[in-house]
């Protein structure tokens, strides 16, 4: 069993048999491809979208294994759109989850809440600190998370303290430079759908909330614009599925 798309003349096909798609990510640019799904069509949105400070690790292992994110340093007009984007295609009483950085925390905030009622700024606590400027600069710790409603968003589970401990992933594990853990991202999904919703991330990188939707028993639809990435997001998804039905 095979759920994942793969693109036509470099334009990814959101629908067959005129039903929207589910369990599928596109090699392509999510602007574009949010622009031929349907209003209100997706339940949950969990993204990850780049931070805009042309990011690379500084751990050596990290380091050697990537290169820099694609259009880290100048996304912003991406960013603007796929907000307008994810408020189109977001079902009304619906909840989104954004990770950002401090490094351009007012601008993330500016733009998120044109469209969204900004509820929190959840602070992910990570298990290590980063390096940075080692002896001029407090060792970093945590990433931002913009959580919001469209409408008025109710908790499926029980209420949480807004700074979250969640170890990351380990740098040996890291199939993407900013991959986040499955674990938390399947705590923001617990808590805002329900079974067989869809979760939609138009930045889904190495595939992490694919996973997490289905590891809680939920859809996905997901959009990546690296070739590289899109094909380890699949190979990621695909192996899950087949050890789900092996098992």
């Amino acid at each position: 069993m095979n759920t994942i798309s793969k693109t036509w003349g470099g334009q990814a096909e959101p629908f067959e048999n005129g039903c929207l798609r589910e369990n599928v990510i596109f090699n392509a640019d999510c602007v574009t491809g949010m622009s031929h799904m349907p209003e209100k069509s997706v339940d949950l949105i969990v993204t990850d979208p780049p931070y805009l400070i042309n990011y690379k690790s500084n751990r050596r292992v990290v380091k050697e294994k990537f290169d820099r994110i694609q259009n880290d340093n100048n996304a912003e007009q991406i960013i603007q759109s796929a907000l307008s984007e994810y408020h189109r295609i977001l079902k009304d009483d619906s909840a989104i989850y954004m990770f950002c950085s401090w490094h351009h925390i007012e601008f993330f905030k500016t733009e998120f809440e044109k469209y969204f009622n900004l509820k929190n700024i959840l602070i992910w606590n990570k298990n290590n600190h980063g390096s940075g400027d080692l002896r001029g600069s407090y060792a970093p710790k945590y990433e931002m998370v913009l959580f919001g409603h469209k409408g008025r968003a109710l908790f499926q589970e029980k209420r949480i303290a807004d700074v979250i401990d969640c170890a990351k992933v380990s740098s040996a594990r890291l199939v993407h430079p900013t991959e986040k853990p499955t674990d938390l991202l399947e705590l923001f999904i617990r808590n805002n759908s329900k079974p067989n919703d869809i979760v939609f991330d138009g930045f889904i990188g190495g595939g992490s909330t694919a996973l997490a939707a289905l590891h809680t028993g939920r859809k996905f639809i997901g959009y990546e614009l690296d070739e590289k990435y899109y094909q380890i997001a699949c190979q990621r998804v695909d192996q899950e599925i087949w050890e789900t039905e092996l098992f």
